[in-house]
């Protein structure tokens, strides 16, 4: 395909098991512009043999086994957006499976709005069997935002976008991403989606068009056992405070909510783990009990002072 309007990008490391239910997701959608680039960063399983059984499909325009790990999923990334030749790309993870119609339904979101950078879907939860796992869906309403709203009002609290499954973005907006985000072994996807959103619009689409898996050998469960949302999450979110100019009782306001789930994490975290992420915060926010009252009283500030 010399032309296609999607990269979809799969970079993997040990998942055969999710392999080929994943590979037929993506090959199986309605929407057929697009190229499809394989890459393995050293698997020790059976991943390569999977990979290899694809590599005829007319779809399929690189295959790439690394000879050594790079140790970082974002790495892979770049050079997955080195080989992309589409106007959009897809990071479509893995271990994860897509309903039929979501690249159809995320590509219509984009192609209609040329200022829009990110369109992203809601999500199912799975377990290691594609079983849907039991809990409420979020953000049953679709919305379009401005990027810098979007990211005020969903990403100081988390990344939202949790899932690279779940997201579609205009490959242009690359531009506005810096390697910053390559540094973290956590937050780093919490980063390059603000800096992809702030770059135009954003598309919800509140169908769950995505399903997340959930398994033993996930990184996310590790890293926050480690408090890397905490020791990354608080570079991260003053790297936003910066990029959105928001207000300072925007980010006491926010800096207290932070502090309050540090507290949380006190309470299961190891002692000396907790010490340590603790100094981290309080050596720029030494205030944490008035920093808890302005989180109470922002919400009662006029909307003017409040970004």
């Amino acid at each position: 395909m010399p032309h296609p309007l999607v990269s979809v990008i799969v970079p993997n490391y040990c998942h055969a098991p999710y392999l080929q239910e994943r590979l037929d997701s993506i090959l199986g959608q309605t929407f057929r512009e697009f190229e499809l680039i394989l890459l393995d960063d050293c698997s020790t399983d059976d991943s390569r043999t999977v990979l290899e059984s694809y590599k005829n499909h007319p779809q399929v325009s690189h295959i790439v086994f690394n000879e050594t790990n790079s140790g970082s999923t974002f790495r892979q990334w770049a050079l997955g957006f080195g080989l992309a030749q589409g106007k959009y790309i897809w990071i479509a993870e893995s271990d994860d499976v897509a309903e039929p119609a979501f690249l159809k339904k995320c590509i219509a979101e984009l192609e209609s709005d040329p200022a829009c950078t990110l369109a992203y879907t809601n999500s199912i939860a799975i377990d290691s069997d594609s079983v849907p796992l039991p809990g409420r869906l979020h953000n049953r309403k679709p919305f379009r935002k401005e990027g810098r709203r979007f990211v005020i009002e969903k990403m100081f609290t988390g990344n939202a976008i949790y899932n690279a499954s779940m997201a579609v973005f205009r490959k242009s907006a690359l531009a506005n991403v810096t390697e910053d985000y390559a540094k973290y072994r956590y937050c780093g996807d919490w980063l390059f989606w603000s800096r992809i959103a702030l770059g135009g619009r954003v598309a919800y689409l509140a169908e769950p068009l995505n399903r997340f898996r959930q398994h033993h050998v996930k990184v996310s469960p590790r890293a926050e056992a480690e408090g890397l949302q905490f020791i990354e999450g608080k570079e991260v979110i003053e790297t936003l405070f910066r990029l959105t100019g928001v207000s300072s009782a925007f980010r006491r306001a926010v800096i207290g909510r932070w502090l309050q789930r540090l507290e949380r994490f006190g309470d299961t975290a190891r002692p000396e783990l907790f010490r340590r992420v603790q100094s981290l915060w309080l050596a720029d926010y030494p205030h944490p009990k008035r920093l808890h009252c302005w989180r109470q009283l922002y919400h009662l500030l006029p909307r003017p002072f409040r970004r």
